[in-house]
């Protein structure tokens, strides 16, 4: 038996990433759910009350602990009203909540080449589908979504852009829109066909490829320098958005100038036309 949770006003959502063959959660002293799970099954539990837990079994789950007040300022954002509970069948397999807990794993296992605007895409999404399908939220009715104007574009990428290096946050560029973090996120999907994270990652390599071309720096340098944790994860994210990595590509390219942002597929020119 796992010591007791003291109550708090927060949901735990569990993600069983591992079957289970028998747990139990218990509250005053009494189980109150008692069964087992399987792969990519879900529990969500308000810790309005006292909990323990007895674990039957080794297994592997991914938690996601969020306050209510973290979950009613997002949904005030959106402009809907608070969520009064989270209300899931235990042991209930959700594919958008396996796939957003798979998506994280990398990042869980590679903190430190984590980007925080990865994981508050990822985790902003994962509060939109718990509050509208297990809090009974109904999205208000809103006009059809446009994208960024041309000054919100510009903001935008002059913003990622002059912060390489720094561990940037969605709220950040959202602020320097004018917008909420969802509502810049969908917008800036709209406008440039990407993600901010991957406009960024992008971006990145193209100041990477200025470097190897028009500097002596090592590689370990410009890594850290374009906002990578080390060389081996610049190598990384280089070889797969490139082909080869980086040192492979300074070779075949030495002599040469580069110019604009490099494409997914190693093109190039800029990802969403012309800045």
């Amino acid at each position: 038996m796992k010591a007791t949770i003291p109550a708090e006003d927060t949901f735990i959502a569990a993600l069983h990433l591992t079957e289970v063959a028998h747990h139990e959660l218990w509250s005053n002293e009494r189980p109150v759910i008692s069964q087992g799970y399987a792969a990519n099954s879900l529990r969500i539990v308000n810790l309005g009350a006292e909990f323990a837990s007895y674990v039957g079994s080794p297994h592997e789950a991914l938690s996601f602990y969020i306050p209510r007040s973290v979950l009613n300022d997002f949904t005030e954002e959106a402009g809907n009203p608070p969520v009064v509970d989270l209300h899931c069948k235990p042991g209930l397999v959700d594919p958008v909540v396996a796939h957003l807990g798979a998506a994280l794993l990398p990042a869980l296992e590679r903190p430190a080449e984590a980007s925080s605007l990865f994981v508050d895409h990822v985790t902003l999404a994962l509060l939109a589908h718990l509050s509208k399908r297990y809090g009974g939220v109904v999205q208000r009715e809103t006009a059809r979504p446009r994208g960024l104007s041309l000054i919100q574009n510009q903001r935008a990428k002059e913003y990622l852009a002059r912060n390489l290096s720094r561990d940037i946050l969605v709220a950040d560029v959202a602020k320097a829109c004018g917008l909420s973090r969802n509502h810049f996120i969908r917008s800036f999907r709209m406008t440039t066909g990407m993600t901010p994270h991957k406009w960024l990652q992008l971006r990145r390599i193209e100041q990477a490829k200025t470097l190897l071309l028009e500097s002596s720096m090592a590689t370990a340098e410009i890594a850290v320098d374009c906002g990578f944790a080390d060389q081996s994860h610049l190598t990384r994210v280089f070889t797969r958005l490139v082909g080869m990595p980086p040192s492979a590509w300074r070779r075949e390219h030495k002599g040469r100038k580069t110019i604009g942002c490099v494409a997914s597929n190693g093109k190039q020119g800029w990802p969403d036309g012309p800045q």
